[in-house]
């Protein structure tokens, strides 16, 4: 019992394991060798990421601005991209507020980690295990600025590593970066460098875009604002999300307060704040053309894409194009503003005198696509980005004046008039239409002459290609305003509210370039739609040559707008128009030859805007000029489309007829052709002539008035001239009386040249169309009008006189 005893109290003495000296330095000797191969581990498989951490250059850590070149169509570099709304600037000019607001939003323990917040990362890791997902953070100030200062994603995604992978070589390149820089030096790359959304890049630019503030008078809650932009800067910027902003405003405002950076009742009447926005922005200073290459580049990567720069952008622009339109733009609105009747602005006078007036001068702009794809060639929005960046291709509506007439007409052809249908041509009382004023004659301005003529009765192609202003309205009455409305809006101008008076025949409607480049691409596509979307980028590659994006190739719409044989007719009088109308001239200054294509100048009735609309086989060009700040003043008096706008369109698309051209633009199957007499409108005979005199020798000689006109198939059915024939009535219709006329046996003997020697006073001669057709006399078959005139007692004889004894004197 006593040995039992002695040996309990043996051991119950012993002292417990975990107290021993052996399991102790057992423990330690497996920690250390469990830290050792930990550390091995962890050395051997995170040396890539160090080493790769290592690589890149801390030297380049505030080059903010990697430019994106831009290409041509051909591969030819046309410009530069750089993020301009951005304004660098010293970590002295931020208010202490601001970086309050910062750390407190992004990173609380920035000014005592070294590049990772160990903390945060645990922190991070408790809250996303129990939400089940990602929903924190853990990222430092220094670790956002190293993946926004080097392409740690794009490397990333070359090497197809996982967002952890990349993560570690940000940790690691944090840590170098705090090595090497300070904390005040950190800061300001960082609020240089980051985005805060809506296209503003650091913090001046966006405490400008947003407030119109420098940042160093930025309020609490402004701060508070722009710093809760940071995590997502599209969806909580106050311009586009005022209610999310608001929340990720106040959420910055509760960690200040729990910061200890601000009280409670601060937090709380800056919450209460109304957020007003004041955009100021700073201006990119570039082009209008790179401006819409950047929004397209925008649309197709995202928003802060050209903040990374070093992308490729090859575009559907011509160069040499663009830069003919430029240049032609600029020489035509030079010329207008040293015209004597200019009493505007000019533009040489504000350069001068930029800071004590606004811009206001002449402005002009150009926009040519091909009407089969959409792709745009040339896009001039403007005369000087840099002094007005407004872009009138995008923004600008003005009146068309009369170049909304080939739209007009081809309301009236696709009802029941026909090219030879004729309307009258006489002065016409301002009271019917009430533009430019109440009383007097309605003013002529559209044929663009200084003295303009009436000519009684003229055929809607006369119209047309003359540019008549009150023959124009006396047919819109014939096919009705509100027709006319519902045609404009067919063709995609913005008429669905105009009000249905006389004065909307004359373009008295406002409609933008690209509206109105688009409704002309119908008449080249046979009647079918313009393109439904515009394009700018074929494809953009990044800094490695990989292509990131590609343009689908979208055909035209196939819809159809208009009669392809409408179409054809409303061309063919275009193209009238170029010879002798209101845009003659035009053809000889085609460097296509024969110019396949057609165009149409417009001029509003107080000389304020002008237009030109015109096309060949594969491209449609629009050119406008005017004042942005319309008021009713005109360019000058007299200020005609064929003077302003028709030479730059005339440039652009003879710089582009080399690789656009060649083509033809083929009439269709449901067009027919005739001779109509152009005075009445009716089938020609061979009396269709008129008296011209010739004004160099005063001699009065006679002229065809036959000429070729197109009808679609059905509407082709006309009475024979009435006019030149001696028929009475409505003439003789060809159907019913053609086979009742006699017609002569014998063969035409055709005369190779005058029959007269000398002087004809009696006009004797043959008419000269006479010896060109092939058919000079009546064969069978063949109308005999002269069964139509009404001879009365008409002598058969005609007595001459004889001429005398021809004498030649030597000397």
């Amino acid at each position: 019992m006593a040995d039992n005893n002695k040996n309990t109290r043996r051991k119950s003495g012993q002292r417990p394991f975990y107290k021993r000296k052996t399991f102790w330095a057992v423990s330690v000797m497996i920690l250390l060798i469990s830290c050792g191969m930990a550390f091995l581990f962890a050395e051997q498989y995170t040396r890539e990421y160090r080493e790769r951490a290592i690589g890149y250059d801390l030297e380049k850590i505030n080059e903010l601005e990697i430019p994106s070149i831009i290409f041509d169509r051909s591969g030819k570099e046309i410009g530069r991209i750089f993020v301009q709304n951005r304004s660098v600037m010293e970590i002295e000019d931020v208010p202490e507020l601001f970086i309050d607001a910062l750390r407190a939003g992004e990173d609380s323990r920035f000014l005592t980690h070294h590049g990772v917040d160990y903390i945060g990362i645990i922190r991070a890791l408790k809250l996303n295990y129990q939400a089940g997902g990602t929903t924190q953070g853990a990222s430092t100030i220094t670790q956002q600025l190293a993946r926004n200062a080097y392409p740690l994603k794009q490397d990333a995604a070359v090497k197809g590593e996982s967002g952890k992978q990349r993560k570690l070589v940000e940790i690691f390149l944090a840590k170098r970066i705090e090595n090497r820089y300070s904390k005040q030096q950190i800061l300001e790359f960082y609020l240089n460098r980051i985005y805060f959304g809506s296209g503003y890049y650091g913090l001046r630019s966006a405490a400008l875009g947003y407030f119109g503030k420098e940042p160093k008078d930025l309020n609490l809650h402004q701060c508070a604002t722009i710093v809760g932009l940071i995590k997502n800067p599209t969806n909580n910027s106050p311009l586009n999300n005022p209610a999310q902003s608001r929340i990720s405003r106040n959420m910055v405002l509760s960690r200040m307060v729990d910061e200890g950076m601000i009280s409670k009742s601060e937090s709380a009447k800056a919450q209460t704040k109304e957020l007003r926005t004041n955009p100021k922005p700073l201006q990119r200073g570039t082009s209008h053309l790179y401006e819409r290459i950047a929004d397209a580049v925008a649309k197709s990567l995202g928003e802060d894409a050209l903040s990374t720069g070093g992308y490729s952008i090859y575009t559907t622009i011509s160069s040499e194009v663009q830069n003919a339109a430029e240049k032609a733009l600029a020489m035509a609105l030079q010329q207008a503003e040293e015209n004597p009747g200019y009493k505007r602005q000019k533009y040489g006078e504000f350069k001068k005198n930029r800071s004590k007036a606004r811009p206001e001068y002449l402005q002009g702009a150009v926009f040519m696509i091909d009407h089969g794809t959409g792709e745009v060639l040339a896009h001039v929005g403007g005369r000087d980005y840099s002094e007005v960046p407004f872009d009138f291709i995008e923004m600008g509506k003005r009146p068309l004046g009369t170049a909304f007439f080939p739209f007009l007409y081809a309301a009236g052809l696709a009802d029941k008039h026909t090219p030879s249908s004729v309307v009258e041509d006489e002065p016409m009382d301002n009271r019917a239409v009430m533009i430019g004023g109440r009383e007097g004659i309605l003013g002529e301005w559209g044929m663009e002459l200084p003295s303009p003529t009436y000519q009684g009765q003229v055929t809607l192609r006369s119209a047309l290609e003359n540019s008549k202003i009150a023959a124009t309205v006396r047919l819109s009455s014939q096919i009705g305003i509100q027709k006319i409305i519902d045609a404009g809006v067919a063709f995609g101008f913005p008429m669905k509210d105009a009000e249905p008076l006389p004065r909307v025949s004359l373009g008295w409607e406002s409609a933008s370039l690209k509206q109105a480049v688009t409704a002309m691409a119908t008449f080249p596509l046979g009647g079918r739609k313009g393109p439904a979307k515009f394009s700018y980028i074929d494809r953009i590659e990044n800094g490695q040559g990989r292509v990131v994006f590609r343009r689908l190739r979208n055909s035209n719409p196939t819809g159809r707008l208009l009669n392809e044989g409408v179409a054809w007719q409303i061309h063919s009088m275009m193209k009238g128009g170029m010879d002798a109308g209101s845009a003659r001239g035009l053809e000889q200054a085609m460097i296509e030859k024969p110019f396949p294509g057609a165009a149409k100048g417009g001029t509003t009735h107080d000389f304020s805007d002008t237009w030109f609309l015109g096309y060949n086989a594969r491209i449609t060009c629009g050119v406008w000029t005017g004042f942005l700040q319309g008021n009713g003043e005109p360019i000058y008096p007299g200020a005609f489309s064929r003077d302003l706008a028709m030479p730059v369109w005339t440039a652009a698309m003879n710089a582009a007829a080399p690789g656009f051209g060649d083509e033809n633009i083929a009439m269709p199957d449901s067009v027919v052709e005739k001779d109509i007499c152009s005075v009445s409108g009716q089938l020609a005979t061979q009396f269709c002539q008129e008296l011209v005199e010739d004004v160099a020798s005063g001699s009065v000689k006679s002229r065809s008035t036959n000429i070729h006109e197109f009808f679609r198939k059905g509407t082709e059915n006309l009475p024979f001239c009435t006019l030149h024939s001696g028929a009475l009535g409505d003439g003789i219709n060809p159907e019913s009386a053609l086979n009742n006329l006699a017609a002569l046996d014998a063969l035409a003997i055709r005369p190779k040249g005058p029959v007269l020697l000398g002087e004809d006073p009696y006009h004797t001669e043959l008419p000269s169309y006479l010896a060109n057709t092939g058919k000079v006399g009546l064969i069978r078959h063949s109308t005999n009008v002269l069964d139509s005139l009404d001879l009365g007692d008409f002598d058969e004889t005609i007595d001459i006189r004889k001429p005398t004894k021809l004498e030649i004197n030597p000397d």
